[in-house]
């Protein structure tokens, strides 16, 4: 849910994933940020696991961000 809000701000231009991943390390103490851990994770495990819980519990905060589909489309990763 976390890298879901973290590439949901970065898709509304909110912040730069540096920003984003700098926010969670300085400021929350977190030992890696949030964007680059869906990297270490892979894209496709996170939307998949995003899309089976919408499935699963029928509630809007599981919706995948956008940008996911964008960048397993184009092949992507944020880092």
């Amino acid at each position: 849910m976390l890298i879901n809000e973290a590439a949901d701000a970065l898709y509304l231009n909110i912040a730069s994933k540096e920003d984003i991943d700098l926010a969670m390390t300085k400021g929350v103490n977190y030992p890696k940020g949030l964007l680059y851990w869906a990297d270490e994770i892979g894209i496709e495990t996170v939307h998949t696991t995003l899309v089976s819980l919408k499935n699963k519990y029928s509630e809007d905060r599981y919706r995948p961000s956008p940008i996911f589909q964008n960048m397993l489309n184009q092949n992507k990763k944020f880092y």
